[in-house]
């Protein structure tokens, strides 16, 4: 399984995170209570034990009503945004990666609840994080699963992707990384099947992600099925056309 902290255990890592920030934030001086990453892990500590409350109200794959995923998971999940920035800020890069993992979490309780993802930037981050200690097969696979399905549940406005012009934006990012945990996965039908959603959501970026791609499999000895899918793909795409 994939390494995702569950909604229940984050409150015994948020005093560990609290405790880092206010060592590097209180030296700098700071007169003013904004952004104090005190305040900000309150709200956090409140904002987990709703979630776990709804959990044990509703079920933990049960809609909310009233858009009440949707809602209270942009809050919490603004909430780690604002933490994110701040361990940036202070040069804390371990924390800040804790802060992003949790954020996977919050993604994980909004799509079980049928909620939809509206900040994007710290899952895509904390996805990251995730997979970046990945190895094995089948965890590789179920990674890609994950981000497919938090693909879906990523608000219109975002999917749409009007404004190309930020190849780090997050939701050119997810795909990526997707299309390279799945090729990491060495699961050629998993492999088509992600590049194919690729292609569909960033046309423009597809064909240097398989260019890059190409180059990999000299770097790296991937096996010969997976080269063949690569190949494919990056002499289709070139080509403009896919078969």
């Amino acid at each position: 399984m994939i390494p995702i902290p569950d909604i229940r255990q984050v409150p015994q890592r948020l005093p560990i995170i609290k405790t880092a920030l206010l060592a590097a934030w209180r030296p700098q001086g700071h007169a003013s209570p904004e952004n104090d990453p005190g305040s900000l892990i309150t709200l956090l500590e409140t904002f987990f034990a709703t979630l776990a409350e709804l959990d044990a109200r509703y079920g933990q794959n049960a809609p909310l009503p009233d858009g009440d995923a949707t809602r209270l998971g942009d809050g919490g999940l603004l909430v780690l945004m604002e933490l994110t920035n701040l361990s940036q800020q202070l040069g804390l890069p371990k924390v800040k990666a804790d802060i992003e993992l949790l954020a996977v979490s919050v993604s994980d309780w909004i799509i079980r609840h049928a909620g939809e993802i509206r900040t994007l930037e710290p899952i895509v981050n904390g996805l990251a994080v995730v997979a970046n200690e990945l190895r094995e097969p089948p965890s590789l696979e179920e990674m890609a699963a994950f981000m497919g399905r938090v693909i879906k549940a990523t608000e219109a406005a975002t999917a749409n992707d009007l404004d190309r012009s930020d190849a780090t934006r997050p939701w050119r990012v997810l795909h990526i990384n997707r299309a390279i945990v799945a090729t990491r996965s060495y699961n050629t039908e998993l492999m088509a099947s992600v590049f194919d959603e690729l292609i569909q959501a960033l046309p423009d970026d597809a064909q240097e992600f398989f260019r890059e791609g190409m180059r990999q499999m000299e770097v790296v000895d991937y096996p010969a099925r997976v080269r063949t899918v690569m190949g494919h793909y990056f002499q289709a795409l070139t080509q403009h056309s896919l078969h």
